[in-house]
C-alpha cells in the first residue's frame, strides 16, 4: 500500500476541502460588505429618481449608454428592490454553508490522522505478544467500521456543501441564464449523488457490525464417539495427558483435508450435525499410511495447541479477522454498486481498510509460524524428531496422490468402499518427493504454517533421512487394518464415508456439467467486430483544408507581395510545403480511417477468432487469454497457447485493419479506434465479454468432449 497515496487521500484531501470552505467564507463576508453597500445606493438612486420624477416625469436618465425614461428607471430599481431581501437570504445560507464545509474537512482529516497513527501504533504493539496482537486487533477491528463510514460519510458531505454552495453562489440579480441554470442544476445532481452515498455508507454500518458473528467451521466427514472408535479415543486421550493438554470434545474423521484442530462452531456435513468444543479433524487414510509414531507425532502436534491455549486465542482472534475482512467485501459491493463519483468518495475508507489489514499481517504470520514451530516441538517429544519430521514430509508426498486416487474412484459411482480402492491404487504409486515440498504449507482451515523447509529445520532432522522415511512404499493391507483397528465397527464408518464423498462427487459432477453445457451455448452464430464512425474520418480529413489553404498562401506570397519578403521565394515554399505536409498527414489518417470504418477487423465464430490480415483463421482451442489494454485506441490482445502454431500474416490493402503477431511474447495484437457490431458502437468491457465467452464456449465444449469420450 503507497503511505503517501493514502495520506494524500485521508489528510491532505479533507485538509485541501477544509481550505476552501474557509475561502468560501471569506467569499462569503465580502458579498456580505458589497450587499450592504449596493442596498444603500439602491436606496439612494431610488430617492433621486423620485426627486427627478417629481421635477419632471418625461425626464430622460443615461444608464451604460443608454437613455431610458425615469419612470423605466424607477421599475428596474423596483425589481432589484424585490431580489435583494431573496440575495441576501442566500447569502446568509453561503455563510452557514462554508464553515460547516470547513468543519466537516477538518473532522474528516482528524478521523484520518488518528486511523494512521493508531493503526501504526497498533501494528508496532502486535509485534510484541500474541495478547497485545489480540488486544490491538479486537480494539482496532471494533473502531474501523465506524472509522471508515464516518470518514467517507464526512467526505461526502463537505464535497455536497461545497457543491451546494458553489451551486447557490451563481445566483445574482436579475434573470439567470440558461447556462447558470444548467450549472447549478449539475452541481445540485452531484451533491444529491453525495447524499445518497452518505445513506449507503449508514446502511452498510449495521451490516459491518454484525459480520463479525462467527460463522461454524465446516467439515465432510463422520463425528466417531469413543463407543465407535475406542483405540482411536484412547491413543489421543494419552497422548493429550502425556502432553498436559485437555483432550478433544469431538473426533471428526473424512477422508478429505488433513489434521488440525478447532475450538470454533463446527458443522459436520452431509448431516449437518453442529459441534461445540474442542474438535479434532483426523484424515481416516492417513492413519493407516502413516505409522504410528508418525501419527502420533501429528496428533500430537494438534493437540499441543489445545495445550498451548492456542485454540482459544483461534477463537477469539479469527472471527474478528474475518469479520473485518467481510467488513471491507461490503464496503467493496457498496463500491460496485455506486456511480463513479461516489465510488471515488468511498475509495480513501476501502484503502485504509486494507492499509488497517496489512499492519496486522506481518505479526498474524509471525506469531502463527511461532505457535505452529511449539507444536511441532511438542509433538516431537512425544515420538522423538525423526518420526515428527517423516510425519511431515510424507504429509506432503502422499497428499497429492490421494487426492487423485479419490477423484478417479469416485467418478465411477459403482465403487461404493472407497478405502481399500485407495490403497492399492497408493500401492502402485512410486512415491517420490516434490520438488516445491520444503515450500508447502499444511492445508488448514483457520491457520497459516509456516513452510516444510522451516518446520523441518526447527526439528534438526536431516533432509535426506526424513525423505527415505517419507517416500516408502505403502502396504495396503497394513494400511487397511490399521485403519480399522481404529474402529469397533470399521465397516460401517468406511460405508459411510465413502457413500457421502461419492454422493457429493456426482451432485458436483452433474452441476459441473450444467454449467459446462450453459458456457457451451452461451457463444452461438457470429459477430463481427469493426471500428465503425466513419464520420470521424471525415472530420479528420477536413480538419487538414485549414492547412492546405495555409500552405496554398505561404507559397504565393512571394509572388503576391514580393516587396515585403526579404528572403528568396524558397523559404515561403518551404514554409508552404511544411504546412502542406501536415494537411497531408489529417488527409490520410482521415481517409484510413474512413476506409477502416465499415471493414470487419476481428469476427467471432464458435471455432475461430478470423482477423482480416492472418492467413489462415485462429482456431479457438489455440487461445490461452483475451485481454484490452488502452493506449492510444484499444488493443485486443490474444494470448496463444504454449503449444499452438503462431499465425502467419500476409498482405492487406490500404485501410485494412491489421494484426500484428509478437512472436517473442507469442501474442496476437489488434489496435481499434472503438468497437462496433452492427455499426453500434459498444463499450470495450462488452467486447471483451463477448471475446471471452466465445473462448469459454469452446472450452466447455471441449471438456464435455473429452467426458464423453
Amino acid at each position: 500500500m503507497n503511505a503517501l497515496k493514502l495520506i494524500f487521500l485521508l489528510v491532505v484531501s479533507p485538509l485541501l476541502l477544509a481550505a476552501l470552505g474557509g475561502w468560501e467564507y471569506q467569499r462569503a463576508q465580502e458579498t456580505t460588505t458589497r450587499m450592504v453597500d449596493y442596498a444603500a445606493n439602491v436606496a439612494i438612486a431610488k430617492r433621486q429618481l423620485q426627486t427627478l420624477v417629481a421635477q419632471d416625469p418625461a425626464a430622460l436618465i443615461t444608464i451604460h449608454a443608454e437613455k431610458i425614461s425615469v419612470q423605466l428607471a424607477l421599475t428596474r430599481l423596483a425589481k432589484i428592490e424585490a431580489d435583494l431581501p431573496t440575495i441576501h437570504l442566500i447569502n446568509r445560507a453561503l455563510q452557514a454553508l462554508a464553515p460547516w464545509v470547513t468543519g466537516l474537512g477538518l473532522l474528516a482529516a482528524f478521523i484520518g490522522t488518528s486511523a494512521l497513527l493508531g493503526t501504526h501504533w497498533a501494528g508496532r504493539r502486535a509485534q510484541q505478544s500474541r495478547e497485545r496482537l489480540l488486544h490491538a486487533f479486537t480494539l482496532g477491528s471494533r473502531l474501523l467500521p465506524y472509522v471508515l463510514v464516518s470518514h467517507g460519510a464526512a467526505m461526502a458531505a463537505a464535497v455536497a456543501l461545497a457543491l451546494s454552495y458553489e451551486g447557490l453562489a451563481l445566483w445574482h440579480i436579475g434573470r439567470l441564464g440558461s447556462g447558470e441554470i444548467k450549472l447549478m442544476a449539475v452541481l445540485g445532481v452531484i451533491a444529491a449523488f453525495c447524499v445518497y452515498s452518505i445513506w449507503l455508507l449508514l446502511k452498510q454500518l449495521r451490516r459491518m457490525l454484525t459480520l463479525f458473528k462467527p460463522e461454524p467451521v465446516e467439515m465432510f466427514g463422520v463425528v466417531v464417539t469413543p463407543k465407535q472408535a475406542p483405540v482411536l479415543w484412547g491413543r489421543v486421550t494419552e497422548l493429550a495427558g502425556n502432553l498436559g493438554a485437555l483432550p478433544p470434545d469431538h473426533i471428526v474423521v473424512s477422508l478429505a483435508e488433513g489434521f488440525y484442530v478447532t475450538s470454533s462452531e463446527a458443522l459436520v456435513l452431509p448431516v449437518q450435525i453442529p459441534l461445540r468444543g474442542r474438535t479434532l479433524h483426523l484424515p481416516l487414510l492417513h492413519l493407516g499410511l502413516l505409522s504410528q509414531d508418525e501419527v502420533g507425532a501429528v496428533i500430537g502436534h494438534e493437540l499441543a495447541h489445545f495445550a498451548g491455549q492456542d485454540t482459544d486465542y483461534s477463537l477469539r482472534f479469527l472471527p474478528i479477522y474475518d469479520g473485518v475482512n467481510r467488513s471491507l467485501e461490503a464496503l467493496l459491493e457498496t463500491m460496485a454498486a455506486s456511480d463513479f463519483i461516489q465510488g471515488r468518495l468511498m475509495r480513501p475508507s476501502f484503502m485504509f481498510g486494507m492499509f488497517f489489514m496489512q499492519r496486522f499481517d506481518h505479526a498474524v504470520n509471525r506469531w502463527s509460524r511461532e505457535r505452529e514451530l511449539l507444536a511441532d516441538a511438542a509433538g516431537a517429544r512425544l515420538v522423538g524428531n525423526a518420526a515428527a519430521a517423516s510425519a511431515l514430509l510424507r504429509v506432503s508426498v502422499l497428499q497429492p496422490h490421494v487426492e487423485d486416487a479419490l477423484i478417479a474412484h469416485c467418478e465411477d459411482a459403482r465403487d461404493v468402499e472407497l478405502i481399500d480402492a485407495v490403497l492399492i491404487a497408493l500401492q502402485t504409486r512410486d512415491l517420490q518427493l516434490p520438488a516445491q515440498a520444503l515450500e508447502f504449507q499444511q492445508p488448514h482451515p483457520t491457520d497459516s504454517h509456516p513452510s516444510n523447509g522451516e518446520r523441518l529445520q526447527a526439528l534438526n532432522v536431516p533432509l535426506e533421512a526424513a525423505r527415505h522415511s517419507a517416500t516408502r512404499a505403502v502396504d495396503a493391507r497394513a494400511a487397511s487394518q490399521h485403519i480399522d483397528a481404529c474402529f469397533s465397527a470399521p465397516q460401517a464408518v468406511r460405508e459411510q464415508l465413502s457413500h457421502a464423498l461419492i454422493e457429493l462427487a456426482v451432485s458436483e459432477n452433474a452441476e459441473q456439467a450444467r454449467l459446462l453445457e450453459a458456457m457451451a451455448a452461451g457463444a452461438q452464430g457470429e459477430h463481427a467486430l469493426h471500428e465503425g464512425g466513419q464520420w470521424r474520418g471525415v472530420l479528420m480529413a477536413a480538419m487538414g483544408v485549414p492547412f492546405v489553404l495555409l500552405g496554398i498562401w505561404a507559397m504565393s506570397r512571394p509572388w503576391f507581395a514580393p516587396e515585403r519578403l526579404k528572403g528568396t521565394p524558397w523559404s515561403a515554399l518551404g514554409a508552404g510545403a511544411a504546412i502542406g505536409s501536415i494537411a497531408l498527414i489529417f488527409i490520410w489518417l482521415g481517409v484510413r480511417r474512413f476506409k477502416r470504418a465499415p471493414q470487419t477487423a476481428l469476427r467471432l465464430t464458435p471455432e475461430h477468432f478470423v482477423f482480416a490480415n492472418l492467413d489462415q483463421p485462429l482456431p479457438i482451442e489455440h487461445i490461452a487469454d483475451v485481454s484490452l489494454q488502452f493506449m492510444q485506441g484499444i488493443w485486443i490482445t490474444v494470448e496463444l497457447a504454449p503449444q499452438a502454431p503462431l499465425p502467419q500474416v500476409r498482405k492487406t490493402a490500404f485501410g485494412v485493419p491489421c494484426a500484428r503477431v509478437n512472436k517473442k511474447k507469442r501474442q496476437v495484437l489488434l489496435q481499434m479506434a472503438q468497437l462496433c457490431i452492427n455499426d453500434k458502437k459498444i463499450q470495450p468491457y462488452e467486447g471483451l465479454m463477448l471475446m471471452t465467452e466465445y473462448v469459454n464456449a469452446s472450452l466447455a465444449r471441449e471438456i464435455l468432449q473429452e467426458q464423453k469420450s
